[in-house]
């Protein structure tokens, strides 16, 4: 999510955990059934995503993204699910989204069919880009060391006023600042990794519309939006995943690895963003480098079938690893992997403990030997970047303006807890008992594109600020910095802008449908404009 100034759609509803600390809806109050426990953990259960939640409210869709989260992360082969197998048993396999294609196997040069591309089933190999940090892709005409300095700037004013950012006034040029574009730092120095993956679905509706080609998505405007079809979780339901990394390396623990999901993964690094430091350092471009990585992060986006009687509409779910800011029962000695306990809240410019500052430096390298995250100093030598100091501001007490009752946050916290002792249930050294739903958000009246036509995109902004109190929803493995924004502080709220690349010479552009993936588009004729909008 970019720095923006839009919130979410009028008919928008934003409910968050109390991991997040804010209320979104009187509807989340008093509906929490006590007996609620989660369906054995069996294929069965998950072979299905669920089509519609059980009621519009907190807990349903807080329901809906735990079986949406377990569903995609079953062990698998081919994107197959392993009917001999649940999830915990077969801690090594791949999962199910890790078959999804990646944008780039989508969106290739000159508007290309990706059908034409024959992709590897099962991408291992991640183009790292560290001028694009937890983002999707730099804007061409943005200066990012520029950007660097002025996001700096705007944390520290966000710091110094010891207000919620919302609260803060803010300049235009503040408002497009690239949070997102920065990386994030954990405490070992490595920096976090994300990759980004579509559903069959969401591929296959590309391919058949052609909106694969900058060209063919251009056509649209105003008077026929963009629109992604869900009628059934199996046939044509999109999903967008979004997953963020940590890497391990030699002072990594087997019992601090045993509370991940791990895996391996082919950086391929640009080579002059990577950082030899052996004899041997060879001429390929871009530079391959094995690592193993933990998720420490899990963002959902799903287009579900019946969000709303038989109207679709997205669900966003976010989730994290429970050691991002505090360890609770964890092995002795473990500490976070995103925050330094050490640090006074009373006194952040005592060390490196600006919460939710970029102390990173430009250039962003990649070094060869761990710790990877590096920099070099104005006569060349190599610098390790220093760690991020992430605090999640939702839980700071001047940023909790509608907070969920008690009550509420207390059966959030139960249902969290009743899905994490089910995984205990099938493998009580499961992985996946140290994951955690942070929250979710849905359009509480989803709109079609047909309504979405009714006004003009600065309308539909604009009223999205009339009559909604929305709290913040962040995952703080890739949003760290992206907390301070001042507008726009959810994903919906964030989606909401997205849209599709114009024609040369027109500004009006159409609505994407809440994805900011279209905007990766080539085009196949020369015919569209490049104005270096953001994604997100």
């Amino acid at each position: 999510m970019k720095i923006i100034r839009f919130l979410s759609l009028v008919c928008l509803v934003t409910i968050i955990s109390v991991f997040s600390g804010f209320v979104a809806s009187y509807r989340a109050i008093g509906v929490f059934d006590s007996g609620y426990s989660p369906p054995p953990i069996k294929l069965e259960n998950f072979k299905e995503l669920p089509q519609s939640p059980l009621s519009n409210n907190a807990f349903a869709f807080a329901d809906i993204a735990w079986k949406t989260f377990v569903t995609l992360n079953w062990p698998a082969n081919n994107a197959r699910p392993l009917e001999e197998l649940a999830l915990g048993q077969a801690p090594l396999a791949p999962r199910v989204w890790e078959f999804y294609r990646t944008p780039e196997e989508v969106f290739l040069a000159n508007g290309e069919n990706p059908l034409l591309n024959i992709s590897n089933p099962f991408v291992r190999t991640l183009k790292l880009d560290l001028i694009k940090g937890q983002g999707d892709g730099s804007p061409e005409n943005v200066k990012l060391q520029k950007n660097l300095q002025n996001s700096r700037a705007w944390i520290e004013k966000v710091i110094k006023s010891k207000e919620c950012p919302a609260q803060i006034e803010v300049s235009d040029e503040e408002n497009n600042l690239l949070l997102n574009n920065i990386p994030i730092v954990d405490k070992q120095g490595n920096y976090i990794i994300v990759e980004i993956h579509l559903n069959p679905n969401e591929f296959k509706q590309i391919v058949d519309n052609k909106w694969y080609d900058a060209s063919k998505l251009a056509e649209y405007n105003k008077k026929e939006n963009l629109e992604f079809k869900s009628t059934n979780s199996s046939i044509d339901a999109p999903i967008e995943v979004k997953a963020a990394w940590r890497v391990f390396d030699k002072n990594s623990s087997a019992e601090e690895k045993n509370r991940y999901y791990t895996t391996k993964r082919v950086l391929a690094i640009p080579k002059e963003q990577y950082v030899c430091t052996t004899d041997n350092c060879g001429t390929d471009d871009p530079v391959l480098q094995e690592i193993e990585v933990g998720l420490i992060g899990f963002h959902i986006a799903y287009k579900i079938p019946k969000q709303q009687s038989s109207t679709p509409g997205w669900v966003w779910a976010t989730f994290e690893q429970v050691d991002n800011l505090k360890v609770d029962n964890g092995p002795l000695g473990l500490k976070p992997t995103l925050s330094n306990p050490d640090c006074d809240p009373n006194y952040p410019n005592k060390g490196s403990c600006l919460p939710n500052y970029p102390y990173v430096e430009w250039p962003f390298l990649w070094r060869d030997q761990s710790p990877h995250a590096v920099t070099l100093t104005q006569d060349k030598k190599i610098k390790p970047q220093i760690p991020t100091q992430a605090v999640r501001l939702s839980e700071q007490r001047n940023c909790r303006s509608n907070q969920l009752s008690d009550s509420v946050k207390k059966s959030l916290q139960q249902q969290n807890k009743n899905w994490q002792q089910a995984f205990q249930k099938v493998a009580p050294n499961s992985v996946w008992q140290y994951y955690q739903l942070v929250g979710t958000q849905w359009v509480q009246n989803p709109p079609t594109a047909s309504q979405l036509t009714s006004l003009t995109n600065d309308r539909l902004i604009s009223n999205t600020r009339t009559g909604t109190t929305p709290g913040p929803l962040f995952n703080v493995a890739m949003e760290a910095y992206s907390q301070t924004q001042v507008n726009g502080d959810s994903c919906i709220g964030c989606h909401v802008t997205a849209t599709l690349p114009s024609s040369k010479g027109t500004s009006e552009k159409a609505m994407s449908d809440f994805s900011f993936l279209l905007q990766r588009a080539k085009s196949s004729r020369n015919n569209v404009s490049s104005d270096g909008k953001p994604n997100s």
